[in-house]
């Protein structure tokens, strides 16, 4: 049986809303409710993120409504939050958490598209930067080991097209990074790039 089309459901959803909307500005011009816009500004972008999760849940195929979905939910929280008192950092976390989120589940909904593996690996690995002390060591050690396990799980990760052996070149010299920032011997880059070259000859000629 075929998916439902949520090309029919689009025009009916906004259709309501701007109904929904024209009945509201009108109970305001004749005074009978009074909004506050700065409370209401962070649920109306959530509903329109989860008007794009409803176009994804009517029909997955289209896969694209996922990413501005989670974007708007995310702003949506976003702005919600601005009245009450949080860190400027876990803002910035979350709305690239839920954005790597959405590419996360389109890969999980998807398995034959793997690409979204990594989008969502960076973005998760910028959120968790980002709650970290700026110029420290741990915040550039967690950000090569982030995208080092990214690149692992492009590997392992099962795809129709099997298991992609060139993701351990990057996946393995992002980890060695990492640990040369964890442990503070940063000094050592400059001898591990030409050994990594090294090695990335030899296996292209191995497959050769």
């Amino acid at each position: 049986m075929d998916k439902p089309k949520s090309r029919g459901v689009m025009p009916l959803i906004l259709g309501s809303l701007l109904i929904a909307t024209g009945v509201i500005f009108l109970l305001q011009n004749f005074e009978i409710i009074a909004l506050d816009w700065e409370m209401l500004m962070g649920p109306l972008f959530g509903m329109g993120g989860l008007i794009f999760l409803l176009v994804f849940m009517v029909n997955t195929d289209d896969w694209w409504a996922l990413i501005p979905g989670m974007a708007l939910i995310s702003l949506g929280i976003i702005i919600f939050m601005g009245q009450g008192d949080f860190e400027n950092a876990w803002v910035g976390a979350l709305f690239l958490g839920m954005l790597g989120f959405s590419f996360l589940l389109l890969y999980m909904f998807h398995p034959v598209h793997w690409w979204p593996i990594i989008p969502a690996g960076v973005l998760a690995t910028l959120a968790a930067v980002s709650v970290l002390p700026d110029g420290s060591n741990l915040s550039g050690g967690i950000f090569f080991l982030g995208i080092a396990l990214t690149f692992w799980l492009v590997y392992v990760l099962p795809k129709p097209v099997g298991k992609l052996v060139w993701a351990l070149f990057p996946a393995g010299i992002l980890f060695v990074l990492g640990l040369l920032f964890l442990f503070d011997s940063t000094e050592l880059i400059a001898y591990f790039w030409p050994a990594a070259l090294q090695i990335g000859r030899a296996s292209c000629r191995e497959r050769v």
